[in-house]
């Protein structure tokens, strides 16, 4: 389908218009894949989050209002979901420590158990993020989609976009 001319690469940035359909490889090695994952995605400009200067109450208002989004279903191959799963299963088990360590720390009367959880929240919240973003949208507009996280081989399939980035 990406002969139809929707589907666009800008260095390592897959482009697309918001009603492309993307092929079933997978999105990371450009293999055969069945698999598909559906992902909402939102963008605002970067200079918004000069508004949490002023507060994040403030800042959230305004995101919400000014966001664009679009919706695009990615590609995985088994070995790239499982890759997922895991992480997936680490980032829970990290966050139930997390958790758990609070009504431990507080039967134990241990502050620094405590203090672990605190950490450990954090850290489930930092690796989660990093981990399990499939995709960032560095863009998007009323019509397109940027994207990075796509492999080179993925989009080595599309033709070089040149339109305006």
């Amino acid at each position: 389908m990406h002969g139809l001319q929707t589907i666009w690469r800008h260095k390592s940035v897959l482009v697309m218009t918001k009603q492309a359909f993307l092929p079933s490889r997978c999105i990371k090695c450009n293999e055969p894949t069945g698999e598909r994952l559906k992902r909402k995605l939102t963008w605002h400009h970067p200079a918004i989050y000069l508004s949490i200067l002023v507060s994040i109450l403030f800042y959230a208002i305004i995101a919400m209002v000014v966001r664009k989004s679009a919706t695009v279903e990615l590609g995985f191959c088994e070995e790239h979901l499982a890759k997922r799963h895991k992480h997936l299963m680490i980032t829970w088990a990290l966050g139930i420590a997390g958790i758990l360590s609070f009504p431990f720390g507080g039967a134990m009367e241990d502050v620094n158990t405590i203090i672990i959880g605190i950490l450990l929240l954090g850290v489930t919240a930092v690796y989660g993020i990093v981990t399990l973003r499939v995709v960032v949208p560095t863009k998007i507009d009323d019509h397109f989609v940027w994207i990075k996280g796509a492999g080179p081989e993925y989009l080595q399939e599309f033709p070089q976009w040149h339109g305006r980035a």
